[in-house]
């Protein structure tokens, strides 16, 4: 009888120790990353390139490769404000795609709960990415933010999704629809 009160202290004690160093891991780790703050990006700075999967279709594009201007927005579900810029920028994406700039909304949520998140808005515009390939891209998991990188994968410029060159590129992409609708006009018989 003796002996298994010995075994169970035991096992009880090693079971401790053994929470006891995980929390101390958890603890350390915890404080050298609020020592070493995430680096955004500076405008100029080459994006990281990473690998990206459509949200509907599966297909893998790569992030920072270059070859098309690009605007990636980084939302969250859990961000009551980022639900209401889906609708600005569902309106957005004609105009963008006509003057050749691609917009991706870039997440590192569960696929359900994205879907969830964006109902009604285009799948095929939302990319999956992994939280280390996310945490690259938006060190500090701002939201509503955004990036515009340039033909060459080169960051343009970054924000909060509102900001003033936010609210340019909207003004942008309204004067070219508003262009396009003039031109058209003026070629009807």
């Amino acid at each position: 009888m003796d002996s298994q009160i010995l075994y169970l202290t035991l096992a009880l004690l090693a079971l401790g120790l053994a929470l006891n160093i995980k929390l101390t891991l958890s603890v350390l780790h915890t404080t050298r990353r609020e020592r070493d703050p995430p680096e955004e990006l500076p405008p100029g700075a080459s994006v990281p390139q990473v690998p990206a999967r459509a949200l509907r279709g599966g297909v893998v594009h790569r992030l920072g490769a270059g070859g098309q201007a690009a605007a990636l927005l980084f939302l969250s579900s859990k961000c009551p404000k980022c639900k209401t810029k889906l609708a600005e920028i569902g309106g957005m994406l004609t105009p963008a795609e006509q003057a050749g700039l691609d917009i991706w909304i870039v997440s590192h949520e569960p696929a359900w709960r994205l879907r969830q998140f964006l109902c009604g808005f285009p799948l095929t515009r939302a990319l999956r990415v992994t939280m280390r390939d996310y945490r690259l891209l938006n060190p500090t998991l701002a939201s509503p933010a955004y990036m515009m990188v340039n033909h060459e994968g080169v960051l343009e410029a970054a924000g909060m999704i509102g900001d003033d060159n936010w609210l340019d590129l909207r003004a942008q992409l309204a004067d070219s629809v508003a262009d396009n609708a003039e031109t058209a006009a003026e070629g009807a018989p």
